[in-house]
């Protein structure tokens, strides 16, 4: 019985001394409702709200703790990374990302790729996939000793704008472009920024963050509606496709923040294509379906163009000239007079 204890005892020692290191991520729940700017300056992780914490087993060790962000876009098989750093040695214990940077846990080294970043921040509302890595090293941060990923998902709950006119994959008169949009309660401006997509290939992001702008970040004051033609730094070429955005500074500490819409893109009307030809033919004929009236009057006549009409329909977009044209055709029969007002 005597020898049995001490046996125990040693036993018990020795786990301890040679258990394995561990480190735990762990990500708050309301990390997915966390603007992706608090997330992106890992660089600047003392001043972040609360979003990760690492639970750290290797009782009386000096470690060094890395970590990572990595970011794979909708469409992309691979992660790229965002944001990496490196911590100088500390005695091992839990700590949370805004821990890092004061007291005894300081930061060495750390990159980050501001393009990406910016890429995202200018989406309105990242998307695709997040990866969180956390990496324990020795003192010497050459031994890895445990690692611990989780991948994450991020929406910003402060996208409330959106775009009512123009509308995404339709086609519009170069002249007679309306561009509104929801309001956002406390915004002080609203800016527009607006590209032509030359490459296909491209993304509608990649579009409107590396063109040659045709507005550029311009503001529109509290006004949510305007003609884009009254922004344009340069014209806008028939049949050319566009990408545009909206954003609103909202006043606070810091300077405030910004908050983004969805990018819409829409097409340019090219009086001299094919398609616009037929849809005039299409129009003047089931115009004249209805007989002499005083609006067919002026659609015949050389001083209106019927692709600059504006007809707005029940939910607040603006009818196209296409759907214009495709409206009379399926309704001529239930339209029994048409007047000017």
């Amino acid at each position: 019985m005597n020898i049995i204890k001490p046996l125990l005892m040693f036993i018990l020692i020795s786990l301890q001394m040679y258990s394995q290191p561990s480190i735990n991520l762990v990500v708050f729940p309301e990390l997915t409702t966390t603007d992706f700017a608090s997330f992106a300056t890992l660089n600047d992780l003392q001043g972040a709200p609360r979003i990760f914490c690492a639970e750290i087993n290797a009782p009386g060790q000096m470690v060094v703790m890395a970590g990572k962000v990595e970011w794979k876009k909708i469409g992309s098989p691979d992660f790229v990374e965002v944001a990496w750093f490196i911590t100088r040695p500390f005695l091992a214990r839990t700590l949370c990302n805004d821990d890092i940077g004061k007291v005894d846990v300081r930061i060495y080294d750390h990159r980050s790729n501001t393009k990406l970043i910016e890429e995202n921040l200018n989406f309105g509302k990242p998307t695709g996939e997040y990866r969180l890595t956390v990496m324990l090293y020795d003192s010497t941060s050459q031994n890895l000793l445990a690692s611990d990923t989780k991948n994450l998902v991020f929406f910003n709950p402060s996208q409330t704008i959106t775009i009512i006119n123009p509308r995404t994959n339709q086609s519009y008169d170069a002249g007679n472009i309306l561009v509104e949009w929801t309001p956002v309660f406390g915004a002080s401006e609203y800016f527009i920024k607006a590209s032509e997509r030359t490459d296909q290939n491209q993304s509608i992001e990649e579009a409107l963050l590396r063109g040659t702008p045709l507005v550029n970040n311009k503001s529109t004051g509290t006004q949510t509606s305007v003609n884009l033609r009254n922004l344009l730094e340069r014209e806008l070429k028939p049949g050319s496709e566009i990408v545009l955005q909206i954003s609103a500074n909202i006043p606070g500490p810091a300077g405030g923040k910004k908050i983004f819409s969805e990018i819409v893109n829409f097409s340019i009307l090219n009086p001299e294509s094919q398609y616009y030809q037929q849809l005039i033919q299409r129009f003047n004929n089931v115009m004249q379906r209805f007989g002499s009236n005083e609006l067919f009057q002026l659609l015949g006549s050389d001083r209106f163009d019927p692709s600059k009409l504006q007809i707005r329909k029940e939910d607040g977009t603006i009818m196209t000239f296409e759907e214009l044209v495709n409206f009379l055709e399926m309704n001529a029969n239930n339209i029994l007079r048409i007047t000017k007002e």
